[in-house]
């Protein structure tokens, strides 16, 4: 992420304070805040469960014209309350008390008796005496009261309910469909499937229907379209600037920050500010609060920004202590935006946790922000040797998500679009072989520390630099200088160990000790790519006589393999099982099984064969040494499909005899 040095605010949305929209609202939550006493003071008599009198046409469509606006009617919650304590209810009733039962939930501490009042009103809108306001009322309780305490993906089945009922009404069918969307979003939900559900609801609206409701689901296709398909025209809203809703601002905000438009998306953050109410859905509210600490993370030397993102952070972290696995990664990515602001070195160990919370939860999309939130780190702070694995990784997230034109965008920005390669580099990618894939994660490892070590010490200046040098500040972060070149010397300590080794001949070694040292080596790579590694060591008294370094080279290979394997599989954790098993008197057997797609029957018989790889872009050479080198020490190595899916390679090794070791010279030429 660049910063930008924003002078002035655009003239289209002047500043506001954070709780602007809170002012505004306040006669409103003050009147619900007397209906909700009313209930409460009647015993919460259940409305829902008494028959429904008579129709109101005009005011459902009130309510429900202000619940689309995410406005809050509090007067005419009020007075609908009131009335119905007194008469009995209406079908408007149900709908009233639902937005009550959200501005309890979000400003009263209502808990337990305003999810009763919501279910109970949702179960009545079902009845056909309610049948006018059933969508309504379904639509508020999945996006309002569900969304804020149950999984999301319960919420969005209601929501699927409402829209059936709703299908009638084009501006309410176009909300349903931002609505949808951005419940689908936060569910982890591929880009091209939001994109289909978009269209196809666009193409249902007659045409010429032009709305704010309209506009919203535009401002939505447009930037998804844009995401999945690279730069277009850009959208412009079409109803003046004082009728946007939070929705339409919203829209504008994700775009010009995509695009890099800082002064636009402070604009528009401004705007949306000023809109933010009890009754706002969730799934704009996370995005809202996300955005905005992105766009103001990016903002120097503007008054108030630090403070303004730090709002927009703790309101992330309340969210995620509801519903850790929907804002769980944006409260980190939040946090790791704000450490990254005020120049913490702890900010880039932040990015990654955000993006692993991303990945565990399905969502690739805040995964990849992360990633480009610790590119953007590194490209500032002069990381250089960080900064093409964070970059990659960024990459990657957004093709998993299938936003290739965020790709193409972000290649070009980076003057990073690849080559065809020649014949010569090819040549060398195939020799570079393992040794090139674990000296990518090794010197992610030691710039990690290393990042660390030059954010602290600038941190250190700053502290010393000071009218008054804040000493102990500085001293804490010398402290955390020399605790991360200790962990950079330790990792210096196990790779030289390791490559010490390969030159040796062949020892007595204990297997378990070696399989735990490559179990370590990959560990953190395996927790970026969202991989679970369980290891059952049972030999650890049993010692081989054997090449250590070839050996941990095997399993090097057949891990790495197996990471790649897995790099397709979203449907299910995936996993990795290291075992060590006695396999008889004299023999040992190693087990490397995942739960990726497997091998094709077809392949089985070939794939340790030379040159031979499954994968695109493989050189064929990983298993073919893998099965010189288990030879060469008198073993055997096998594949075998995994139940009920996966791959399972098995190595058996003697564990003393050994025929002939494979010169390491010739192992390092193949690998």
């Amino acid at each position: 992420m660049n910063r930008t040095t924003v002078p002035n605010e655009p003239a289209c949305a002047p500043p506001a304070p954070l709780d602007a929209g809170a002012a505004a609202s306040e006669p409103h939550i003050a009147a619900c805040r007397r209906a909700w006493q009313l209930l409460c003071a009647a015993g919460m008599p259940t409305l829902a469960d008494a028959p429904v009198l008579a129709a109101d046409p005009l005011l459902a469509d009130a309510l429900q014209d202000a619940f689309n606006a995410g406005r809050l009617p509090g007067a005419l919650i009020e007075a609908e309350i009131r009335r119905a304590l007194l008469d009995g209810p209406r079908d408007a009733t149900l709908l009233a008390a639902v937005l009550l039962a959200a501005v309890a939930l979000d400003r009263f501490r209502g808990g337990r008796r305003a999810m009763l009042l919501a279910d109970a009103c949702a179960v009545r809108a079902r009845h056909d005496d309610a049948r006018a306001v059933a969508g309504a009322v379904l639509r508020a309780h999945a996006t309002l009261i569900l969304s804020r305490c149950a999984p999301l993906r319960e919420a969005a089945l209601l929501q699927a309910e409402a829209c059936r009922l709703e299908a009638g009404r084009p501006d309410t069918l176009a909300r349903n469909a931002v609505l949808w969307t951005g419940v689908r979003l936060l569910c982890g939900a591929p880009l091209a499937e939001l994109l289909h559900y978009a269209d196809a609801i666009r193409q249902s609206v007659p045409f010429g229907n032009v709305s704010v409701a309209t506009s919203q689901l535009d401002s939505r296709i447009a930037l998804f379209r844009a995401l999945a398909d690279g730069p277009r025209t850009p959208y412009l809203p079409t109803v003046p600037a004082d009728a946007m809703q939070f929705g339409c601002w919203l829209g504008s905000l994700q775009a010009a920050w995509l695009r890099g438009d800082t002064g636009a998306a402070r604009a528009a953050l401004a705007a949306a500010r000023q809109l933010v109410t009890p009754l706002t859905p969730p799934c704009e509210l996370l995005p809202y609060h996300l955005f905005g600490a992105l766009t103001l993370a990016r903002l120097d030397h503007v008054p108030g920004a630090t403070a303004a993102l730090r709002v927009h952070r703790r309101a992330l972290q309340a969210w995620a202590r509801r519903a850790s696995d929907v804002a769980g990664a944006m409260a980190l990515l939040a946090l790791a935006v704000e450490q990254d602001a005020v120049g913490a070195g702890r900010a880039l160990t932040a990015y990654e946790r955000a993006a692993a919370q991303a990945q565990s939860a399905g969502q690739a999309w805040i995964a990849a922000l992360a990633w480009e939130g610790a590119a953007g780190l590194c490209a500032r702070n002069g990381l250089a040797g960080a900064l093409p694995g964070y970059r990659k990784l960024a990459l990657n997230a957004w093709r998993d998500w299938g936003a290739h034109g965020r790709v193409r965008d972000l290649m070009q920005a980076w003057d990073a679009t690849p080559a065809a390669p020649d014949h010569d580099q090819q040549t060398r990618a195939a020799r570079a072989g393992t040794v090139g894939e674990l000296g990518i994660t090794i010197a992610h490892e030691v710039n990690q520390p290393l990042a660390a070590i030059l954010l602290h010490a600038a941190a250190a200046r700053r502290w010393l630099r000071r009218g008054q040098p804040d000493t102990t500040r500085a001293l804490e972060a010398l402290e955390q200088i020399t605790a991360c070149g200790r962990q950079a010397g330790d990792i210096v300590r196990s790779v030289r160990g390791l490559a010490r080794r390969e030159g040796e001949a062949a020892s007595m070694f204990a297997l378990d000790t070696a399989v735990g040292e490559v179990a370590q080596l990959l560990r953190a790579l395996m927790v970026r790519q969202n991989v679970q590694l369980e290891t059952r060591l049972l030999l650890p008294e049993r010692q081989i006589h054997a090449s250590r370094a070839q050996i941990q080279q095997v399993l090097i290979n057949l891990l790495l393999n197996a990471i790649e394997a897995l790099a397709c599989v979203s449907d299910r954790p995936r996993r990795i099982v290291l075992e060590s098993v006695p396999a008889g008197p004299a023999l040992v057997e190693l087990r490397v099984r995942d739960n990726g797609p497997g091998i094709a029957p077809a392949d089985r018989e070939r794939i340790f064969d030379a040159l031979y790889s499954t994968k695109p872009h493989g050189t064929g050479v990983g298993l073919s040494i893998s099965r010189a080198i288990v030879e060469a020490h008198g073993g055997r190595i096998e594949y075998t499909a995994a139940e009920p899916h996966g791959a399972l390679f098995r190595v058996v090794l003697p564990v003393r005899s050994i025929a002939s070791v494979v010169p390491p010279s010739e192992s390092r030429d193949h690998a």
